[in-house]
């Protein structure tokens, strides 16, 4: 599986339970190729996959929504956006700067612009940069985005990414939100802490991962603990939480009696200070 494959995947969860996720837009990336793939990874990985993605949706969707709500607007930054469509589901006071690999951006500009000639979304005031995170300085990426936040306050997103970085990517990410952020500002991401790692459904992802990736396609697997979060330079620790104690909020029908039965995945809101 191409790392940018996941893209597909995740969109696709989530329209799987838009009553969950709030995503009224992700059927749109929906695809044979994509459905046919699914099943396997559902039963080789975790039944609960797709539910905690929208589960994960569904939490920065209402943290987004009451920070762009409170300020009257500001600019969703989103780094490593895949085919995510929070932006479709604010008002227009919210501008968007999405930030990706250069054939995920591309094709996803192609695809927003026809939708929206097509009525099946709203228009929305939304910029494209393809960067890669290696190739590119940090001052270098900074001065590439911050002309083009128009609208403050800013909500950067990362969110599905640090799994495939090294700890020096992750790192230098730190650095260039600081660089485009100002107090009061907001930083979600999410991360597997290490714990994760001792656990059977963990095994069973690194599995899958490497049995069928691209040899091209490397990435890392890196899990982060809560001591990296809490000593952040310029920012301190918003709210914390999982998608295990969020099921029992937003899906509290389905059968999750331990934390370790599941690919859970820890959120981070981060406030610059």
């Amino acid at each position: 599986m191409k790392v940018h494959e996941t893209a597909f995947v995740v969109s696709t969860y989530r329209s799987y339970h838009e009553e969950i996720s709030k995503d009224n837009y992700a059927k749109l990336w929906n695809n044979k190729d994509t459905d046919a793939l699914i099943p396997s990874i559902l039963d080789t990985i975790s039944r609960h996959e797709a539910i905690l993605h929208s589960i994960r949706n569904r939490f920065f969707y209402e943290r987004m929504a009451s920070f762009f709500n409170t300020n009257n607007g500001g600019t969703l930054i989103n780094f490593g956006s895949g085919f995510s469509m929070y932006q479709f589901s604010f008002s227009d006071s919210v501008s968007t700067i999405e930030i990706d690999k250069k054939d995920i951006i591309d094709y996803k500009k192609e695809k927003i612009d026809n939708w929206t000639k097509e009525g099946k979304l709203p228009f929305r005031d939304v910029e494209y940069v393809a960067i890669d995170f290696n190739q590119n300085s940090t001052d270098q990426i900074i001065q590439i985005i911050k002309p083009l936040i128009k609208n403050e306050p800013t909500f950067i997103l990362i969110e599905g990414v640090f799994f495939f970085l090294d700890r020096s990517t992750t790192n230098k990410l730190f650095q260039i939100f600081k660089g485009l952020q100002n107090p009061g500002d907001i930083t979600g991401s999410v991360t597997y802490l290490p714990e994760v790692e001792n656990t059977k459904v963990y095994h069973r992802l690194l599995h899958y991962f490497d049995s069928n990736n691209d040899t091209n396609d490397s990435f890392s697997h890196q899990t982060i603990p809560h001591s990296y979060f809490s000593s952040i330079d310029g920012y301190t620790i918003k709210e914390k939480t999982d998608e295990f104690e969020l099921s029992k909020i937003y899906a509290p029908n389905i059968e999750i009696c331990t934390k370790n039965e599941i690919l859970n995945e820890t959120m981070y809101l981060l406030e610059r200070v």
